[in-house]
Protein backbone atom coordinates (compact mmCIF):
# COMPACT_ATOMS: atom_id res chain seq x y z
CA UNK A 1 0.00 0.00 0.00
CA UNK A 2 3.02 2.65 0.80
CA UNK A 3 4.46 2.31 -2.63
CA UNK A 4 1.16 3.89 -3.76
CA UNK A 5 2.00 7.08 -1.64
CA UNK A 6 3.90 9.60 -3.51
CA UNK A 7 3.79 12.92 -3.84
CA UNK A 8 1.15 13.11 -6.60
CA UNK A 9 -1.76 11.15 -4.41
CA UNK A 10 -0.60 13.62 -1.34
CA UNK A 11 -0.99 16.61 -3.59
CA UNK A 12 -4.17 15.72 -5.04
CA UNK A 13 -5.26 15.07 -0.92
CA UNK A 14 -4.39 18.68 -0.66
CA UNK A 15 -6.67 19.72 -3.69
CA UNK A 16 -9.23 17.74 -1.90
CA UNK A 17 -9.34 15.73 -5.23
CA UNK A 18 -8.99 11.93 -3.23
CA UNK A 19 -11.57 9.68 -3.25
CA UNK A 20 -12.56 7.98 0.13
CA UNK A 21 -10.60 4.94 -0.48
CA UNK A 22 -7.56 6.82 -1.16
CA UNK A 23 -7.99 8.66 1.81
CA UNK A 24 -8.27 5.56 3.93
CA UNK A 25 -5.07 4.51 2.59
CA UNK A 26 -3.12 8.11 3.65
CA UNK A 27 -4.69 7.90 6.97
CA UNK A 28 -3.18 4.39 7.67
CA UNK A 29 0.30 5.41 5.43
CA UNK A 30 0.36 8.28 8.21
CA UNK A 31 0.44 5.88 11.38
CA UNK A 32 4.08 5.44 10.30
CA UNK A 33 5.95 8.77 12.26
CA UNK A 34 8.29 8.98 9.36
CA UNK A 35 5.48 8.97 7.00
CA UNK A 36 4.12 11.99 9.05
CA UNK A 37 7.27 14.14 8.33
CA UNK A 38 7.39 13.29 5.05
CA UNK A 39 3.48 14.44 4.96
CA UNK A 40 4.60 17.81 6.65
CA UNK A 41 7.39 18.23 3.92
CA UNK A 42 5.03 18.15 1.27
CA UNK A 43 2.38 19.89 3.11
CA UNK A 44 4.88 22.79 3.09
CA UNK A 45 5.84 22.49 -0.16
CA UNK A 46 2.41 22.19 -1.74
CA UNK A 47 1.70 25.92 0.74
CA UNK A 48 4.14 27.54 -1.11
CA UNK A 49 2.76 26.73 -4.71
CA UNK A 50 -0.56 27.07 -3.56
CA UNK A 51 -0.91 30.73 -1.06
CA UNK A 52 -3.68 30.12 1.29
CA UNK A 53 -6.37 33.40 1.62
CA UNK A 54 -5.46 35.18 5.06
CA UNK A 55 -8.49 36.41 6.34
CA UNK A 56 -9.04 40.27 6.58
CA UNK A 57 -9.96 40.43 9.67
CA UNK A 58 -9.35 43.88 10.77
CA UNK A 59 -11.46 44.83 7.31
CA UNK A 60 -14.16 42.87 8.35
CA UNK A 61 -14.72 44.16 11.41
CA UNK A 62 -14.45 47.73 10.66
CA UNK A 63 -17.05 47.00 7.62
CA UNK A 64 -19.02 45.47 10.45
CA UNK A 65 -18.87 48.52 12.62
CA UNK A 66 -19.50 51.10 9.96
CA UNK A 67 -22.79 48.92 9.17
CA UNK A 68 -23.87 49.51 12.74
CA UNK A 69 -22.86 52.96 12.85
CA UNK A 70 -25.12 53.23 9.82
CA UNK A 71 -28.09 51.08 11.18
CA UNK A 72 -28.36 51.88 14.70
CA UNK A 73 -30.90 49.63 16.99
CA UNK A 74 -34.35 51.28 18.00
CA UNK A 75 -35.13 51.12 21.24
CA UNK A 76 -38.42 50.49 23.19
CA UNK A 77 -39.44 54.30 23.59
CA UNK A 78 -39.43 54.73 19.88
CA UNK A 79 -41.25 51.74 19.16
CA UNK A 80 -43.93 52.64 21.64
CA UNK A 81 -44.17 56.14 19.85
CA UNK A 82 -44.61 54.42 16.49
CA UNK A 83 -41.17 54.72 15.29
CA UNK A 84 -39.88 52.90 12.36
CA UNK A 85 -39.36 49.57 12.84
CA UNK A 86 -36.42 47.72 11.50
CA UNK A 87 -37.05 45.45 8.57
CA UNK A 88 -36.57 41.66 9.35
CA UNK A 89 -34.34 41.60 6.48
CA UNK A 90 -32.14 43.95 8.04
CA UNK A 91 -31.85 41.51 11.26
CA UNK A 92 -31.29 39.17 8.76
CA UNK A 93 -28.45 41.37 7.41
CA UNK A 94 -26.95 42.24 10.36
CA UNK A 95 -26.42 38.42 12.07
CA UNK A 96 -24.87 37.64 8.77
CA UNK A 97 -22.58 40.55 9.09
CA UNK A 98 -21.79 39.16 12.53
CA UNK A 99 -20.98 35.57 11.19
CA UNK A 100 -18.91 36.26 8.33
CA UNK A 101 -16.72 38.39 10.97
CA UNK A 102 -16.72 35.63 13.47
CA UNK A 103 -15.80 32.91 10.96
CA UNK A 104 -12.91 35.23 9.16
CA UNK A 105 -11.20 35.76 13.09
CA UNK A 106 -11.23 32.07 13.50
CA UNK A 107 -10.02 31.17 9.96
CA UNK A 108 -7.38 33.82 10.61
CA UNK A 109 -6.38 32.53 14.24
CA UNK A 110 -6.51 28.73 13.11
CA UNK A 111 -4.02 29.23 10.41
CA UNK A 112 -1.40 30.72 12.30
CA UNK A 113 -1.87 28.18 15.18
CA UNK A 114 -2.06 25.05 12.22
CA UNK A 115 1.21 26.80 10.68
CA UNK A 116 3.36 27.15 14.09
CA UNK A 117 2.65 23.04 14.25
CA UNK A 118 3.36 22.24 11.03
CA UNK A 119 6.86 24.88 10.58
CA UNK A 120 8.42 23.10 14.56
CA UNK A 121 8.81 19.57 15.99
CA UNK A 122 8.77 19.55 19.67
CA UNK A 123 9.84 17.39 21.66
CA UNK A 124 8.86 16.75 25.48
CA UNK A 125 9.11 14.66 28.41
CA UNK A 126 6.87 13.75 31.09
CA UNK A 127 7.76 14.10 34.85
CA UNK A 128 10.33 11.38 35.84
CA UNK A 129 11.66 10.98 32.35
CA UNK A 130 14.22 11.39 30.56
CA UNK A 131 14.59 11.66 26.83
CA UNK A 132 17.75 11.59 23.89
CA UNK A 133 17.63 12.29 20.59
CA UNK A 134 19.90 13.06 17.47
CA UNK A 135 18.86 16.31 15.38
CA UNK A 136 19.53 16.66 11.52
CA UNK A 137 22.59 18.15 12.01
CA UNK A 138 23.63 15.67 13.80
CA UNK A 139 24.16 17.38 17.49
CA UNK A 140 22.47 15.61 20.59
CA UNK A 141 20.45 16.66 23.05
CA UNK A 142 19.22 14.54 26.09
CA UNK A 143 15.97 16.30 27.75
CA UNK A 144 15.62 16.36 31.73
CA UNK A 145 12.17 15.61 33.24
CA UNK A 146 9.13 17.75 32.30
CA UNK A 147 11.16 19.76 29.27
CA UNK A 148 10.07 20.32 26.01
CA UNK A 149 12.75 21.58 22.96
CA UNK A 150 11.12 23.23 19.79
CA UNK A 151 13.26 22.27 16.58
CA UNK A 152 12.67 23.67 12.76
CA UNK A 153 11.14 20.72 10.62
CA UNK A 154 12.94 21.76 7.76
CA UNK A 155 16.36 23.73 7.19
CA UNK A 156 17.88 22.98 10.71
CA UNK A 157 21.49 22.68 10.06
CA UNK A 158 20.94 24.59 6.59
CA UNK A 159 19.21 27.76 6.99
CA UNK A 160 19.56 28.05 10.91
CA UNK A 161 20.13 25.91 13.62
CA UNK A 162 18.03 27.55 16.40
CA UNK A 163 16.26 25.60 19.32
CA UNK A 164 13.88 26.90 21.89
CA UNK A 165 14.23 25.22 25.32
CA UNK A 166 11.98 24.80 28.29
CA UNK A 167 13.17 23.19 31.16
CA UNK A 168 16.71 21.37 31.36
CA UNK A 169 18.51 19.73 28.35
CA UNK A 170 22.14 18.30 27.79
CA UNK A 171 23.65 19.53 24.62
CA UNK A 172 26.55 18.06 22.30
CA UNK A 173 26.99 20.53 19.13
CA UNK A 174 28.68 19.35 16.30
CA UNK A 175 30.66 21.47 14.64
CA UNK A 176 30.09 22.59 10.70
CA UNK A 177 32.14 23.47 7.83
CA UNK A 178 30.63 26.71 7.35
CA UNK A 179 30.63 27.91 11.61
CA UNK A 180 26.90 27.95 11.81
CA UNK A 181 26.41 28.98 15.33
CA UNK A 182 23.63 26.63 17.24
CA UNK A 183 21.66 29.32 19.34
CA UNK A 184 19.31 27.54 22.18
CA UNK A 185 16.11 30.31 22.73
CA UNK A 186 14.60 30.55 26.78
CA UNK A 187 11.35 32.39 27.76
CA UNK A 188 13.74 33.64 30.51
CA UNK A 189 14.85 36.55 28.42
CA UNK A 190 18.61 34.88 27.77
CA UNK A 191 20.18 32.67 25.04
CA UNK A 192 23.16 30.64 24.69
CA UNK A 193 25.33 30.77 21.30
CA UNK A 194 27.40 28.30 20.65
CA UNK A 195 29.54 26.85 17.69
CA UNK A 196 30.57 23.65 18.89
CA UNK A 197 30.90 22.25 22.72
CA UNK A 198 29.13 20.17 25.29
CA UNK A 199 26.71 22.35 27.86
CA UNK A 200 23.98 22.20 29.54
CA UNK A 201 20.69 24.74 29.98
CA UNK A 202 18.14 24.67 33.03
CA UNK A 203 15.51 27.64 32.14
CA UNK A 204 12.59 27.55 34.55
CA UNK A 205 10.12 29.89 36.14
CA UNK A 206 12.64 30.04 39.32
CA UNK A 207 15.62 30.67 37.32
CA UNK A 208 18.11 29.84 34.98
CA UNK A 209 21.63 28.12 34.81
CA UNK A 210 24.09 27.07 32.16
CA UNK A 211 27.16 24.77 32.67
CA UNK A 212 29.85 24.66 30.04
CA UNK A 213 31.98 21.55 30.00
CA UNK A 214 33.47 22.01 26.51
CA UNK A 215 34.17 24.81 23.74
CA UNK A 216 33.25 28.43 24.12
CA UNK A 217 29.75 29.98 24.57
CA UNK A 218 28.17 33.15 24.68
CA UNK A 219 25.36 34.27 26.76
CA UNK A 220 22.86 36.85 25.70
CA UNK A 221 20.47 37.87 28.02
CA UNK A 222 18.36 40.74 29.06
CA UNK A 223 18.68 42.78 32.66
CA UNK A 224 15.65 45.30 33.24
CA UNK A 225 15.61 47.32 29.84
CA UNK A 226 19.99 46.43 28.84
CA UNK A 227 21.12 43.87 26.47
CA UNK A 228 24.40 42.29 28.34
CA UNK A 229 26.48 39.43 26.88
CA UNK A 230 29.07 37.06 28.95
CA UNK A 231 31.27 34.94 27.10
CA UNK A 232 31.87 31.32 29.26
CA UNK A 233 35.06 29.01 29.52
CA UNK A 234 35.16 25.18 30.54
CA UNK A 235 33.67 24.58 33.80
CA UNK A 236 31.95 28.02 33.94
CA UNK A 237 28.86 28.05 35.98
CA UNK A 238 26.05 31.29 35.32
CA UNK A 239 23.41 31.20 37.31
CA UNK A 240 20.16 33.67 36.38
CA UNK A 241 17.67 34.18 39.07
CA UNK A 242 14.43 35.50 37.44
CA UNK A 243 15.00 39.10 37.34
CA UNK A 244 18.02 37.84 35.19
CA UNK A 245 20.58 39.02 37.61
CA UNK A 246 23.87 36.87 36.84
CA UNK A 247 25.95 35.11 38.96
CA UNK A 248 29.31 33.26 37.55
CA UNK A 249 31.84 30.95 39.08
CA UNK A 250 33.72 28.35 38.75
CA UNK A 251 33.01 24.20 39.03
CA UNK A 252 35.72 22.07 39.85
CA UNK A 253 34.10 18.98 38.72
CA UNK A 254 31.47 20.31 35.80
CA UNK A 255 30.48 16.67 34.83
CA UNK A 256 28.63 16.83 38.05
CA UNK A 257 25.36 18.85 36.44
CA UNK A 258 25.17 16.51 34.05
CA UNK A 259 24.39 13.65 36.74
CA UNK A 260 20.81 13.39 36.04
CA UNK A 261 21.38 11.81 32.73
CA UNK A 262 22.70 8.44 34.79
CA UNK A 263 20.08 8.69 37.34
CA UNK A 264 22.18 9.73 39.59
CA UNK A 265 21.88 12.88 42.15
CA UNK A 266 24.73 15.05 43.39
CA UNK A 267 24.10 17.33 46.34
CA UNK A 268 26.85 19.56 47.26
CA UNK A 269 25.69 21.61 49.90
CA UNK A 270 22.20 21.67 48.25
CA UNK A 271 19.07 22.88 50.75
CA UNK A 272 16.12 20.79 51.35
CA UNK A 273 14.13 23.59 49.58
CA UNK A 274 16.21 23.66 46.57
CA UNK A 275 15.53 19.65 46.63
CA UNK A 276 11.56 20.33 46.91
CA UNK A 277 12.15 22.32 43.96
CA UNK A 278 13.86 19.71 42.30
CA UNK A 279 10.78 17.55 43.31
CA UNK A 280 8.34 19.58 42.15
CA UNK A 281 10.00 20.50 38.48
CA UNK A 282 10.84 16.78 37.74
CA UNK A 283 8.25 15.15 39.20
CA UNK A 284 5.12 17.16 39.34
CA UNK A 285 5.32 16.53 43.27
CA UNK A 286 3.85 19.54 45.71
CA UNK A 287 6.08 19.19 48.93
CA UNK A 288 5.56 20.66 52.29
CA UNK A 289 8.87 21.41 54.19
CA UNK A 290 7.24 21.74 58.32
CA UNK A 291 9.14 24.55 59.34
CA UNK A 292 11.98 27.21 57.85
CA UNK A 293 15.18 25.83 59.67
CA UNK A 294 14.33 22.54 58.02
CA UNK A 295 13.81 23.91 54.98
CA UNK A 296 17.64 25.26 55.02
CA UNK A 297 19.34 22.13 55.83
CA UNK A 298 22.17 20.88 53.61
CA UNK A 299 22.39 17.97 51.73
CA UNK A 300 26.33 16.57 51.33
CA UNK A 301 26.49 13.36 49.02
CA UNK A 302 25.47 11.77 45.61
CA UNK A 303 23.43 8.29 44.70
CA UNK A 304 21.21 6.77 42.24
CA UNK A 305 17.81 6.43 42.16
CA UNK A 306 15.87 4.99 39.60
CA UNK A 307 12.86 6.32 40.52
CA UNK A 308 11.27 8.92 42.89
CA UNK A 309 10.07 6.44 45.59
CA UNK A 310 13.99 5.48 46.00
CA UNK A 311 14.99 9.36 45.47
CA UNK A 312 12.39 10.26 48.63
CA UNK A 313 13.85 7.16 50.73
CA UNK A 314 17.43 8.97 50.13
CA UNK A 315 16.86 11.99 51.19
CA UNK A 316 15.52 10.57 54.25
CA UNK A 317 18.45 8.46 55.37
CA UNK A 318 20.97 11.14 54.28
CA UNK A 319 19.07 13.84 56.73
CA UNK A 320 17.46 10.82 58.99
CA UNK A 321 14.40 12.97 58.89
CA UNK A 322 10.78 11.82 58.23
CA UNK A 323 9.38 11.53 54.47
CA UNK A 324 5.76 10.80 53.75
CA UNK A 325 4.38 10.76 50.27
CA UNK A 326 0.66 10.49 50.17
CA UNK A 327 -0.32 10.29 46.21
CA UNK A 328 1.78 14.15 44.88
CA UNK A 329 1.53 15.07 48.30
CA UNK A 330 5.13 15.07 50.12
CA UNK A 331 5.50 15.89 53.88
CA UNK A 332 8.85 16.44 55.35
CA UNK A 333 9.56 17.06 58.66
CA UNK A 334 11.50 15.68 61.36
CA UNK A 335 11.67 12.48 62.76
Amino acid sequence: MEAEINKELIFSHFDRKTSPLQREMIAQWLQQKSNEEQYYEWLEEWEMKHPQYLAQTGNALQRYVTFLTENPHSDAGSVAEGANVRPLTDERTWRQWLVAATVLLLLGLGSFLFRNQIRYQTYQTAFGETRSMRLADGSTVVLNANSSLRVPRWGFGHETREVWLTGEAAFSVTHTADDQKFVVKTANKFDVVVLGTEFSVFARKRGARVVLNKGKVRLHYQEGQTAKQVTMKPGDLVTLDPQNHLALKTLQQPQQQLAWQEKRFVFDETTLQEVAYLLEENYGLQVSIKDRALAERILMGSFRADNVDQLLQSISELLDISVVRQGNQVQIMDQ
